[in-house]
C-alpha cells in the first residue's frame, strides 16, 4: 500500500513539475535497463540545458536514489499511476527502452511532442520483438546499420510513414569494451580447466527451460567450471526450473548460479559462454571478444512475419561468425566443441573486432552520441510546438 500510495503522489508530483517545463522524459521499467539509459542521461548535462526527468517502476532503481544534479527522479510504480501517467504525460521528448506502445495498455499521449525508442539490445528488430512493436515511435536511436535497413523495409512492407532513424551505438557495449580492457579471465592452465557461463535467453523451448540440466552434468563431468546466469524472465516464468537446477548441483564445487545480471563480473572471468538466442551472447562476443557456442534449439519467434524480410535477423546470421553451433541431440560434443573454440581463441578475437567496426555505430561515443540527439530532437520539438 506504502509504494502504491506514493506511485500517486510522485507522479501527480511530476505532472505538476513538468506542466511548464516539458523537458526531456526518460521512463524505465527497472533497474535492468540503468545500464543502457544512464550514459546518455549523464551525457546530456554537457549538451542540454532544459529539465531531464526520470520516470522509473522500480523503487530500487539506481538512477532513482542517485540521481545526477541535472535530472529530477519520480517513481511511478507498475500499477495504475503508471498507466494514468505514460498515457497522459507532457514531454518535449520521452525516450524508453520499453517496446509494444500503443499495443497493450501503454499508448501515446497527446501532450507528448516526439517519442524516441533506445535499443536495450543489439539483436534485430524483426524476429523477436512482436509485431508492430516499434510501429508508434517517432524515432528510433539504432545500433547498427541492421537496424536502419530492417526498419525501413518493415515500413515499406506495412505502408507505414518513415520514421527518423539516427546512428546511435549500444552504450552497454561501450562500457564492456571498455571494462574488459582491464578485466579478463584467468589463464587457462595445464588441466584445460575452462570457466563457462552457461546464459541462454528465455522461452518454453529455450536452452535454459529444455536442456540446462544436462548441459551442466556433461560440462561438470569434463572437469569444466560452470556459472549459471539465467534471463530475469527465466526467474519470472520458470522459477521451479531453476529451483531444481540449483538444488541438483549446489553442493558441487564447480557449480555457480548467478541471477544477478546488472553486474559484468560473470562475463569477464569467464572464457567462453554457452547460449541459445540470448541478446547477451553479442554483448559477450562483441564486447569482450570471446567465443561462444550456441545450441540450436528452436527459434524464438515472436513475430511470425519476420519472413516478410529480406535479411535474416543478425541473430541469426552472426552464430558462426563468433563461435560455433551444435545441435541439442548431440550435446555429448560440448567438451570436445569447447576446446576447439579456446584453440581458436585468438583467430575469434581479430575476427569479432573486425565485425565489430562494420556491425555498430559509433564504438566509445555511443552514450554521446544519443545525448546529442535527444538534445536536437528536443530543441526541434519545443520550436515546433
Amino acid at each position: 500500500m506504502k509504494q502504491f500510495i506514493r506511485s500517486w503522489r510522485e507522479s501527480l508530483q511530476y505532472r505538476g513539475d513538468a506542466a511548464a517545463s516539458y523537458g526531456i522524459v526518460f521512463y524505465s521499467e527497472g533497474e535492468l535497463y540503468a545500464p543502457f539509459l544512464r550514459p546518455v542521461i549523464d551525457a546530456l548535462a554537457d549538451v542540454y540545458d532544459g529539465t531531464v526527468y526520470y520516470l522509473t517502476s522500480d523503487a530500487a532503481d539506481r538512477v532513482l536514489l542517485d540521481a545526477p544534479p541535472h535530472v529530477r527522479g519520480f517513481y511511478i510504480g507498475k500499477g495504475s499511476a503508471r498507466t494514468y501517467l505514460l498515457n497522459h504525460m507532457r514531454a518535449d521528448v520521452v525516450a524508453m527502452t520499453m517496446p509494444d506502445m500503443n499495443t497493450f495498455h501503454i499508448k501515446r499521449s497527446p501532450e507528448v511532442r516526439h517519442y524516441a525508442y533506445l535499443h536495450h539490445s543489439l539483436v534485430s528488430t524483426h524476429m523477436i520483438y512482436r509485431k508492430g512493436a516499434f510501429d508508434h515511435f517517432d524515432s528510433i536511436l539504432c545500433v547498427g546499420p541492421h537496424h536502419n535497413e530492417e526498419t525501413r523495409e518493415w515500413e515499406a512492407s506495412q505502408g507505414l510513414p518513415a520514421k527518423q532513424l539516427f546512428d546511435h551505438g549500444h552504450p552497454p557495449l561501450d562500457a564492456l569494451i571498455e571494462a574488459g580492457r582491464k578485466n579478463s579471465a584467468p589463464a587457462v592452465g595445464g588441466d584445460k580447466r575452462l570457466n563457462i557461463l552457461l546464459a541462454p535467453s528465455w522461452g518454453p523451448e529455450g536452452l535454459m527451460e529444455t536442456r540446462a540440466e544436462e548441459v551442466v552434468r556433461i560440462l561438470l563431468d569434463a572437469g569444466h567450471f560452470v556459472r549459471v546466469r539465467p534471463h530475469p524472465r527465466t526467474r519470472q516464468l520458470s522459477g521451479p526450473v531453476l529451483d531444481a537446477l540449483a538444488t541438483k548441483f549446489t553442493d558441487h564445487p564447480g557449480f555457480d548460479m548467478n541471477e544477478d545480471t546488472t553486474k559484468y563480473e560473470a562475463l569477464f572471468h569467464s572464457h567462453v559462454m554457452i547460449s541459445d538466442w540470448s541478446g547477451v551472447a553479442m554483448e559477450f562476443a562483441f564486447g569482450l571478444e570471446k567465443p561462444v557456442l550456441f545450441v540450436d534449439v528452436p527459434r524464438k519467434i515472436n513475430n511470425p512475419d519476420y519472413t516478410l524480410l529480406t535479411a535474416a535477423p543478425l541473430e541469426v546470421s552472426y552464430r558462426e561468425e563468433v563461435g560455433r553451433i551444435i545441435r541439442p541431440d548431440r550435446l555429448d560434443e560440448l567438451p570436445a566443441a569447447l576446446a576447439s573454440l579456446q584453440e581458436e581463441a585468438s583467430s575469434f578475437q581479430a575476427r569479432i573486432r573486425e565485425l565489430r567496426g562494420r556491425r555498430f555505430y559509433h564504438i566509445g561515443t555511443s552514450a554521446k552520441r544519443g545525448a546529442v540527439i535527444l538534445a536536437e530532437l528536443a530543441a526541434r520539438a519545443k520550436n515546433q510546438a
